[in-house]
């Protein structure tokens, strides 16, 4: 119970933190969005809502971090079929998202003129993300291209 917790803490810092900001942006724009052509003022209580619904996402995805750590990949397998799906597709999504942002930030740190420590950093990290998302998604769609057959 102790592993499980600590394992759960780590996901809930290390994922489900930057999984709340996130959604948090994308839900804030959006509703913004939304709510700014049909020309109504953003009520208090809209803002709230966004900061729960993304605090509940961010939640979600920490403990499906957490259970891909404690069970292996096959622990996003359980429930029915279409649950299944669904944690699959949000947890590939996530993923590539995170490496997406790690190669765009270290890319942009290379390419922002800073000092030569700061680009060579950069070009590490921003080359490391562009080689693991074209490595993963190879295996990705080898995958799927297995199981189809």
């Amino acid at each position: 119970m102790l592993v499980a917790g600590l394992v759960y803490l780590g996901a809930a810092v290390l994922v489900g933190i930057p999984a709340t900001i996130g959604a948090m942006a994308i839900l804030g724009s959006a509703v913004d969005r939304v709510l700014g052509l049909a020309g109504v003022q953003l009520p208090p209580i809209v803002g709230l809502l966004v900061f729960a619904t993304s605090v509940v996402i961010g939640l979600q995805i920490a403990v499906e971090a957490a259970a891909v750590q404690l069970g292996g990949l096959e622990a996003l397998g359980r429930g029915s079929p279409r649950v299944a799906l669904a944690r699959y597709a949000l947890f590939t999504a996530f993923a590539f998202a995170a490496l997406a942002v790690a190669a765009w930030a270290g890319l942009s740190a290379a390419l922002g003129g800073f000092g030569w420590g700061i680009v060579a950093l950069g070009l590490l990290v921003g080359g490391a993300g562009v080689v693991v998302l074209y490595r993963s998604s190879r295996v990705l769609v080898a995958g799927y291209r297995r199981s189809e057959a």
